[in-house]
């Protein structure tokens, strides 16, 4: 086997292509390219053990292995030793005819130890060099090295000469090694060896080798392995060995037999199986049930077909009817309607409804979907069990047969039938259902009484198909309905869909007498992130036009989507001064501070208190700021500002405590850093844009906050000009006020005096 020599070159490969050093291009050309073996030896042979050199020493060897003679062995044999160079030296050696290289290998096995040796051993094994016998021999009764006898080993096998086989099969015979590794080594050399016969056409040989394996001393999967292999070296006399491996006590030969069966090679399909299914009435039922799903797993026809009438007959017994079952998976489509029948002919209370659905699934598509729709329309559900009703239409719903759509209705709205039928039923329907039958899963859905689960079968239907072109049709749908329940599961259905075809058709349902009422709560809760601009605009356009009562679910909608959903800060104030301008009752106007809470900003307790000059509103106002103040996490002077209007202004104990622990807090954060951010801007002169906001939310109180000042952070204020970042800042230890100048895209690092 040439593995080892693979090995070789992939290191001296990846070797050459990641050293990091620069190399002179030029001298490393001409090695590439030089037809005379002097340059090469010289570039060995040249002092030196930096990377450089070592690199340039690699590509000499890789070159000496395409145009090296003896007059390079040397020099080569020389770097044998040297643990950097010696793969590249070996892989050299490896490549080169002359009988040279075979002895400078030879004498390193010899002279060498550690992993060097076992780099020439591999390399003598790759070559099979003459007079490798016995220098192989002396050095594995001269070294107890673990290693090197492995590598021995491999050698041994690789050489596969009769003298190298009667060697190691006499070391399979002497006492195990005490070291578990080399041991399988021997194991391995010896499967090397035999494949090795199988190539030079010696199946003879290969088997002796192969049956001498298949040895207790060896793993359990090496012995696997090996009865496997001696069962294929056989060729067209294979099946009497197959035949006595399913008998045998062993249970390695008796797995080792069952992999051969299902590999063995299809030109001899037919015999393998043949011999193997006359004494399969002569195995335990336990082993006959591995044997049946074997041979149906084989590729060849001429298998299957013979493998087909014996899972059939198999079905009827208990024992062995999962393992048919599991083999009809296989090969049922050979005769589809016939395994169907024979099939549900023996299924008991005891049968594996889950491996028969998998032999439904894998009939082919054509008359054997007629069938099953024929069969479902004949029975009478109500009366089969429940168990094997439910298995039907779940194979049903796994072929994907949509011709099966007006049966699962009729099963779904079948007085008396057991629930778990029915939702058989509907879960198949919700599966096959395509955009133009969508309404027959409606009609399935009437009689159901859990809307959780009806609203559930629907969305996981929906959400199969196209958005857009399912909530055209669902709209179809609600324009058909005809009471306020079906009116409210399209409506709902709609809302779960999303998009903006759907939220048409629940806006234009608001504005209906007939189904506001049904459509407005729809949109209270529409909860698609993608659909909220619309959304906000359908909410607002209720707020401001809508009759009274479904006007306040609409501002009570628009304050909701900027409550709940992400959104820019400065976008959700300005919604909440819209919602406050637009509603008409104090009770809705109040709901912005809520809005104002969820933002730990210092720009929402500012804007919180913009409304606290209202004497209704000044409450709520001193409360939403004291709540983000206890919240918030940066250093703010404004704050303390805000916090001590609120102890001035408001009327509540509890708010003024409050007030009073969050200035407290603020305080103690504030006079543990040493510097304090007053304000900040960005651009450029003339066109300075304010980002104190941005600054003060970003800085933590240490120097370096992570902040990179440019376009990223701020927004472009002067596209096309370079811009600068000035920030105020103002020391706590003496109080004094400094301006701080950063270049665009500049970390920002504060001074801490």
């Amino acid at each position: 086997m040439k593995k080892y020599a693979i090995f070789s070159l992939l290191f001296l490969l990846f070797s050459t292509v990641t050293v990091l050093a620069e190399i002179n291009s030029e001298k490393k050309q001409e090695i590439l390219d030089t037809k005379e073996c002097a340059p090469l030896i010289a570039a060995i042979q040249a002092p030196g053990d930096t990377p450089d050199d070592i690199f340039m020493k690699m590509l000499a060897c890789k070159r000496l292995a395409v145009i090296g003679t003896a007059e390079a062995v040397p020099s080569l044999e020389k770097m044998l030793a040297n643990p950097k160079l010696n793969h590249a030296a070996r892989f050299a050696l490896e490549q080169m005819p002359c009988a040279e290289s075979d002895q400078a290998l030879l004498r390193g096995v010899k002279n060498l130890s550690g992993q060097p040796a076992v780099g020439c051993i591999q390399s003598v094994g790759v070559k099979k060099s003459t007079g490798a016998m016995a220098v192989l021999k002396e050095k594995y009764a001269s070294c107890d090295c673990p290693k090197v006898r492995k590598a021995i080993y491999a050698a041994m096998g690789m050489i596969a000469s009769d003298e190298a086989i009667d060697w190691l099969m006499a070391r399979m015979k002497a006492a195990p090694d005490t070291d578990i590794h080399v041991w399988m080594g021997l194991g391995d050399a010896l499967l090397d060896a035999a494949e090795n016969c199988e190539k030079e056409g010696n199946y003879a040989k290969a088997i002796i080798i192969y049956d001498a394996c298949v040895n207790p001393v060896f793993p359990v999967f090496l012995q696997k392995a090996s009865a496997y292999h001696s069962i294929l070296a056989r060729k067209d006399k294979a099946a009497e060995l197959l035949v006595s491996k399913m008998f045998s006590p062993k249970e390695c030969c008796f797995t080792g037999g069952l992999k051969t069966i299902r590999e063995f090679e299809c030109a001899n399909g037919e015999m393998v199986t043949k011999a193997i299914l006359n004494i399969l009435e002569k195995l335990p039922a336990d082993r006959q049930s591995f044997v049946l799903m074997a041979i149906a797993e084989r590729e060849d026809e001429t298998s299957q077909k013979l493998i087909y009438p014996v899972l059939l007959a198999k079905l009827a017994n208990p024992k062995t009817q999962l393992a048919a079952l599991r083999g009809l998976k296989k090969v049922g489509g050979l005769d589809p309607l016939k395994t169907g029948e024979a099939v549900c002919k023996n299924i008991t209370a005891e049968t594996d409804l889950n491996a028969v659905i998998a032999v439904a699934e894998a009939l082919p598509a054509g008359i054997a979907d007629e069938k099953m729709v024929e069969l479902a329309q004949k029975a009478d559900f109500s009366k089969v069990p429940a168990a094997l009703g439910a298995a039907y239409l779940k194979a049903i719903e796994l072929r994907r047969i949509t011709a099966a759509g007006p049966v699962l209705v009729k099963i779904a709205n079948t007085e008396g039938i057991d629930s778990s039928v029915r939702d058989a039923a509907l879960y198949a329907l919700a599966d096959i259902v395509t955009l133009d039958s969508l309404d027959l899963l409606v009609d399935a859905l009437a009689n159901e009484k859990n809307d959780q689960k009806a609203s559930w079968i629907l969305r996981s239907a929906c959400t199969r198909l196209p958005r857009e072109e399912c909530a055209v049709q669902v709209t179809k749908l609600f324009e058909k309905a005809q009471t306020p329940v079906d009116q409210e599961k399209m409506l709902t259905l709609l809302k779960q869909i999303g998009g903006l075809t759907a939220l048409a058709c629940v806006e234009k349902a608001c504005w209906n007498e007939a189904t506001a009422d049904l459509a407005t709560k729809v949109l209270g809760t529409w909860n698609t992130p993608d659909d909220m601009k619309a959304v906000a605009a359908a909410s607002l356009k209720l707020a401001q036009k809508a009759p009274e009562h479904y006007a306040i679910r609409g501002i009570r909608s628009y304050v909701r989507i900027a409550r709940q959903f992400d959104l820019p800060a400065a976008q959700k104030f300005a919604m909440c001064r819209t919602a406050f301008e637009t509603a008409k009752r104090d009770s809705e106007k109040i709901l912005i501070f809520e809005v104002f809470k969820r933002i730990i900003e210092v720009s929402s307790a500012r804007e919180a208190m913009s409304y606290a000059e209202i004497p209704a509103f000044r409450e709520a106002a001193c409360d939403a700021c004291v709540a983000i103040a206890l919240k918030f996490q940066g250093i703010s002077e404004e704050f303390v500002t805000l916090l001590e209007r609120v102890i001035e202004i408001s009327q509540v104990e509890n708010t003024k405590s409050e007030a009073k622990r969050a200035l407290s807090r603020l305080d103690a954060m504030v006079k543990s850093v040493p510097v304090i951010i007053l304000s900040a801007r960005y651009g450029v002169e003339g066109k300075w844009k304010d980002v104190s906001d941005i600054v003060k939310k970003k800085f933590n109180g240490k120097s370096s906050f992570g902040l990179i000042a440019g376009n990223s952070a701020f927004g472009d204020s002067a596209p096309g000009q370079v811009k600068t970042t000035e920030i105020i800042v103002k020391f706590n230890a003496t109080g004094e006020q400094r301006k701080l100048v950063f270049e665009e895209n500049e970390a920002v690092i504060l001074p801490e005096k």
